[in-house]
């Protein structure tokens, strides 16, 4: 079986299919300020909820735990209808990430090129998969999400649509494509980049960006996180804003 990351084919035509959309919706729908609003809202929930603090500091690092399994799968789901893969697909990766860190094994390397890097269908980090990193995810439940990944990653935003195209626009469209823009942007700008600083000297390149650290909610602090990788927090300067770590804590 083939886990989903972000560089198999059905997860690279999803995301050619909400590039488009966003890029035919520009020419369809006027920008107020309710539309702005709702693009920030559903950006948050997707790249901040869904992405950050489901599928990274969650899944991958199980950084901590939730009282409540509802709203556990709740948040879960606004990672998976991003279209970033399946939550098998994506620890490997990341995890992968962590282990091999700025070396050729490591996915997110800087030699991957612009165009791997922002069209990841051109990759293929699920072509050799290592078991023993996701072994305490190899549930039944996880085997289904990854198998029915892509009506998983459908439903909603087909249902959306088909009741008012306004709504799948700007609730889906525009902010998962945005969220993908920023997270792919982060992948490689998160280690190599001048406009950063380092805290720790870590065994990668990892840096701290104040750009990401705002864009992502706190998940810009890449240098710490490296350091501290199954932290709530990426926060350790008191003036590093990691809204996500406070926002888990206040959950817990």
């Amino acid at each position: 079986m083939k886990y989903l990351s972000a560089s198999s084919l059905s997860v690279g035509l999803i995301s050619i299919l909400v590039t488009l959309s966003a890029l035919i919706g520009f020419y369809q729908y006027e920008f107020t300020l309710i539309e702005y609003l709702t693009i920030l809202f559903f950006y948050f929930m997707y790249s901040g909820i869904g992405i950050g603090m489901m599928f990274h500091r969650y899944w991958t690092h199980r950084s901590f735990e939730f009282k409540n399994p509802l709203i556990k799968w709740l948040f879960t789901y606004f990672g998976l209808v991003t279209g970033r893969g399946s939550i098998l697909g994506w620890v490997h990766v990341h995890r992968e990430h962590h282990m091999y860190s700025d070396t050729e094994k490591d996915p997110h390397i800087a030699n991957m090129g612009f165009l791997k890097i922002f069209l990841p269908i051109f990759s293929d980090h699920g072509k050799n998969i290592n078991k023993r990193l996701i072994k305490d995810l190899l549930t039944k439940e996880q085997i289904n999400i990854n198998k029915y990944y892509v009506p998983i990653v459908f439903v909603l935003p087909l249902i959306i649509f088909l009741i008012n195209p306004w709504l799948f626009y700007f609730t889906w469209a525009i902010p998962v494509f945005i969220t993908n823009i920023v997270w792919n942007s982060f992948i490689y700008y998160g280690h190599y980049s001048a406009f950063g600083y380092r805290s720790y000297e870590t065994n990668d390149k990892s840096i701290n960006s104040w750009i990401f650290g705002l864009l992502i909610f706190g998940e810009g602090w890449h240098n710490n996180h490296h350091k501290y990788p199954n932290s709530i927090t990426t926060k350790i300067k008191w003036w590093e804003f990691d809204f996500i770590g406070k926002l888990i804590i206040l959950l817990k």
